[in-house]
């Protein structure tokens, strides 16, 4: 043997084999049998799965464009404290030292982005916080001990909280305390980490609270009609108190030092004083003291009353999924005048009015399109109010107030979002198993098909858009109470209904909640365009253009003119793409009729 093997040998490095010759013996002692998984951790995997694969990711597309998301609401910690290296770092025109409350706003930053996200994610996985029929089905004829199931889904959905915890937060927790400086870097680290876990707590469990106590007070269809609406009032919630960030954040001191009692009833500030409580100690203003007794105190209630619901809850949902659901309603009398008026006189075909009714009966028995629609009204509304609403504190007291400005841009704000939101809710497929019975019964839609879905879209844009205009001018200053400004927003929300309606639905050749759209690389940078670009553009130009149709009722009468006659070429140049449609087969539907009946999705 050479002095090269003998050194390799003492290295580790290419070690001799154990056997020269591995017999069928040897090699079955060399086997490494694999652990074999409890019953209690097979449940915990596959209902953590069920998290992060279920009916709001349907394909595999929605899972890349889920897991963009994630990506996008995790970095935000990590840009904010990269953005804020010049503030503590005295780059001009940045002053020596950062100021307290100027620090004390970015600390505000991360304990309220913790509460947003987690009440967000919360909310989101409203319908698995609790069993559902394939538990009924699948899990519960198992031989499976009750108590088992129970303790599985409760430590699956603490292991996602936390894992979503811990994503938005790692990189802010670290950067900022690294970028900071502060002279305790441990302890800014400790009081950044608690404050941050606690905020994030405290909102998951409100929600899961909030669940809880519907389900032990009140029947399971008056639950599940009011779930969209608390989903839709959640999200908005949550992104109004985002969105109004800087408007609090330049506010912090004096809403601090005001002394006003609003701000005791305002969970993120009650984890902003636990921050700058432990970060400064007992030399802390007193207000942070007052506000982190709240916040330790409203944590441990909600603390409590999870624990007290959730067990509770759980076993009244199994036990109204194993008696079933309550006996089907019967029709809505009240809606037949309505429907009557709407046959007579903008549905006029049975294609039309099939299509309509269709959608009106399944646009709210799929978690997924309940869910976009709390999102997209959720987001409308929140944009609206960050907009408009100001704070203005006197005499130690808190008033919101409405920006003239902010008031004419609502109701533009609120139709982009109703039409864009309404569209994306009916292009999202809900079952399509049974998508292929349209192509046998229709074939491919034509324009009178699509036209009930057009109609749909605009009757609902037409009525959100005039009522936030009716409600916008009962809650107007009287410098903007007159009839000519209120009749100008008037012919604004028609005018945006109508083009809106016919721009985002031009190109839309398909029955909804029946087709899966395949994603494009394009998909991202139009998003950005449409959202980020093309969006605020549409809001500025009306805004614009309402104080010119204001001056006169002749300029009322000629926006009314050529917002028709846009109208008029719009449906015209509509209907010669749809004949053009319906001769040529579109590239993304080769082979997919009748070969594959649209039911697979590669």
């Amino acid at each position: 043997m050479s002095w090269r093997s003998t050194m390799f040998e003492r290295l580790g490095l290419f070690p001799p084999p154990k056997h020269p010759v591995l017999s069928l013996g040897v090699q079955a002692d060399s086997i490494s049998t694999r652990r074999e998984q409890s019953q209690f951790e097979v449940l915990v995997r596959h209902l953590l799965h069920r998290f992060f694969h279920n009916e709001l990711l349907a394909s595999d597309d929605e899972a890349k464009r889920v897991m963009q998301i994630s990506y996008a609401v995790a970095l935000p910690g990590l840009v904010v404290a990269l953005f804020l290296f010049p503030a503590y770092h005295a780059f001009p025109p940045y002053p020596l030292h950062r100021p307290f409350w100027s620090q004390a706003g970015d600390h505000y930053f991360y304990v309220m982005y913790s509460f947003i996200i987690m009440g967000a994610a919360t909310v989101y996985e409203w319908d698995l916080l609790f069993p559902d029929l394939l538990y009924i089905f699948i899990l519960a004829p198992l031989p499976i001990d009750n108590r088992h199931l129970f303790f599985a889904r409760v430590f699956a959905l603490a292991i996602f909280l936390t894992m979503v915890l811990l994503a938005t937060s790692v990189l802010g927790t670290i950067f900022l305390t690294l970028i900071a400086e502060q002279p305790y870097l441990f302890r800014h680290l400790l009081s950044h980490t608690v404050a941050v876990a606690m905020s994030g707590v405290f909102a998951a469990t409100v929600f899961l609270a909030l669940q809880g106590l519907l389900l032990n007070t009140v029947g399971e269809r008056i639950f599940r009609r009011t779930t969209p609406l608390l989903q839709g009032a959640s999200i908005m919630i949550l992104l109004t108190v985002l969105l109004l960030f800087p408007t609090i954040s330049r506010s912090l001191e004096t809403l601090l030092t005001s002394g006003s009692p609003a701000i005791r009833y305002f969970p993120p500030f009650w984890f902003l004083g636990i921050y700058e409580r432990l970060l400064a100690g007992p030399s802390a203003l007193p207000v942070f003291g007052e506000l982190a007794h709240i916040g330790c105190y409203a944590l441990l209630l909600m603390l409590a009353c999870t624990l007290l619901t959730y067990p509770l809850a759980y076993r009244r949902r199994v036990r109204q999924l194993v008696e079933g659901a309550s006996a089907a309603a019967t029709p809505n009398r009240s809606a037949a005048p309505i429907h009557h008026l709407l046959h007579a006189t903008v549905l006029l075909h049975p294609p039309q009015r099939a299509i309509f009714h269709f959608i009106s009966q399944t646009i709210l028995r799929s978690q997924r399109q309940r869910v976009m629609l709390a999102m997209f009204g959720g987001l409308g509304i929140a944009l609206t109010l960050a907009e408009m609403l100001i704070l203005r504190v006197a005499a130690g007291h808190i008033r919101p107030a409405l920006l003239p400005s902010g008031i004419r841009s609502a109701v533009p704000i609120i139709t982009f979002w109703t039409i864009v939101g309404l569209r994306s809710v009916l292009s999202a497929p809900v079952d399509r198993r049974g998508s292929w019975l349209f192509r046998v019964l229709i074939g491919r839609p034509r324009s009178g098909h699509l036209a009930g879905t057009r109609i749909w879209i605009m009757i609902w844009a037409l009525l959100i858009s005039l009522g936030t205009a009716l409600c916008l001018h009962a809650l107007s200053p009287v410098s903007l109470k007159i009839s000519r400004i209120m009749a100008g927003q008037l012919v604004v929300a028609i005018g945006a209904s109508f083009l809106l309606t016919d721009i985002f639905l031009f190109s839309v050749r398909t029955v909804p909640f029946t087709h899966l759209r395949k994603s494009a690389i394009t998909d991202l940078p139009l998003a950005v365009v449409r959202y980020f670009v093309l969006f605020p553009i549409f809001v500025a130009l009306v805004v614009h253009q309402e104080t010119r149709i204001e001056v006169s009722n002749s300029h009322i009468l000629e926006t009314l003119l050529i917002l028709a006659t846009v109208h008029f070429l719009l449906q015209r140049a509509n209907v010669r793409y749809l004949q053009q449609f319906t001769v040529d087969t579109p590239q993304d539907e080769a082979d997919e009729f009748p070969q594959r009946l649209g039911l697979r999705d590669t």
